[in-house]
């Protein structure tokens, strides 16, 4: 019964985080954790009483391990609903993310690079059948509501992991707002037509649009930025609402310093990742602090991101997904939607 009441009045980010902090939880003092995934049928008789039944064919169960341990349980559990087999798994999707026995999350960014190609040639389809002033509320409605879904759930990964969907994500900028002209224009040139010395194509010709500049000019955050603005900004919520209670519960803020999170061991997981986000984006703006109003702080955010992203405008580097530059309060026009 708990697990149904929290599917409906918590969103589906807020249960994954709150699911895998009990795994690690539970197995702390073990080798071993397990998941169980259920379907349910709810019906009604004639007394209007709610039955739940689980269907064993769509059940499975996964182990989690710690790191590359040796179990010291058997592999093979034998689970059964009403003498029906459950079978063991190492990837199911629950919530529309895909779980791993790892939770390294590589299996759904591997099928969330799929979804975000096939978007990208949907883009491609009927970019020139719109007009460019909707360009950009199409990228977020088709591209980012996809590459945003549950990203403070998976996005903790290395920088490294995430350059697959960086790469479609700057594919994608250049079908939307790139200058299609120029690109068409290399291929409609005959080789006979080009200057002597020029007939062979170069780097020059097979190198792509410069992507810094659509971010910048747009206003649009790569995928390594947009988790750090979910993260930060889910935490605000859950420290302003309380709500979750479980996330609420694995926030420790400081007793010296109430604008500042005691964080835990290092992970790739929201409850060290959002903590240790705040620390360092709150040095660059002293004045700020968790009393101050959410829209204000997403916007205070959000240009700090943009700023970043933008240092080194010819090429991109580390600092431009790592680093939060320097935001004031009382700035003009800090503050104001971009």
């Amino acid at each position: 019964m708990t697990y149904v009441t929290l599917l409906v009045i918590v969103k589906p980010s807020y249960l994954l985080m709150i699911l895998i902090y009990l795994l690690l939880v539970i197995a702390k003092n073990q080798s071993i954790k397990m998941l169980m995934r259920s379907y349910i049928i709810f019906y009604q008789d004639t007394w209007n009483l709610t039955y739940y039944i689980l269907i064993p064919k769509k059940c499975c169960y996964m182990l989690f391990f710690e790191g590359k341990r040796e179990p010291t349980v058997s592999n093979d559990l034998n689970i059964s609903i009403n003498g029906k087999i459950v079978k063991k798994v190492s990837e199911a999707k629950f919530l529309g993310v895909l779980m791993d026995d790892n939770l390294s999350w590589k299996p759904h960014i591997a099928q969330l690079n799929k979804t975000l190609k096939s978007a990208c040639g949907r883009l491609y389809r009927i970019a020139n059948s719109l007009p460019s002033k909707l360009h950009k509320q199409i990228y977020h409605s088709l591209f980012e509501s996809h590459l945003s879904y549950a990203i403070s759930v998976w996005g903790g990964v290395a920088l490294s992991n995430l350059e697959p969907i960086f790469r479609t994500q700057k594919k994608c900028l250049r079908i939307m707002f790139g200058d299609t002209e120029t690109y068409l224009e290399k291929f409609r040139t005959c080789v006979r037509a080009r200057p002597f010395g020029e007939q062979k194509l170069g780097i020059e010709f097979h190198s792509r649009e410069p992507s810094k500049p659509l971010f910048t000019e747009h206003n649009l955050l790569t995928v390594q930025n947009l988790y750090r603005l979910r993260c930060i900004m889910e935490l605000v919520k859950i420290v302003k609402t309380r709500e979750p209670a479980p996330l609420h519960g694995t926030l420790y803020i400081s007793k010296q310093n109430t604008n500042r999170f005691i964080t835990p061991d290092p992970s790739i997981y929201f409850f060290y990742q959002a903590p240790m986000l705040w620390n360092n984006f709150r040095k660059s703006t002293h004045n700020l602090g968790l009393e101050q109003d959410e829209n204000l702080i997403k916007n205070i955010l959000k240009n700090s991101l943009l700023s970043a992203q933008q240092q080194n405008l010819d090429y991109w580097s580390n600092i431009n997904f790592t680093e939060f530059l320097a935001a004031d309060i009382g700035k003009t026009g800090i503050g104001e939607a971009s």
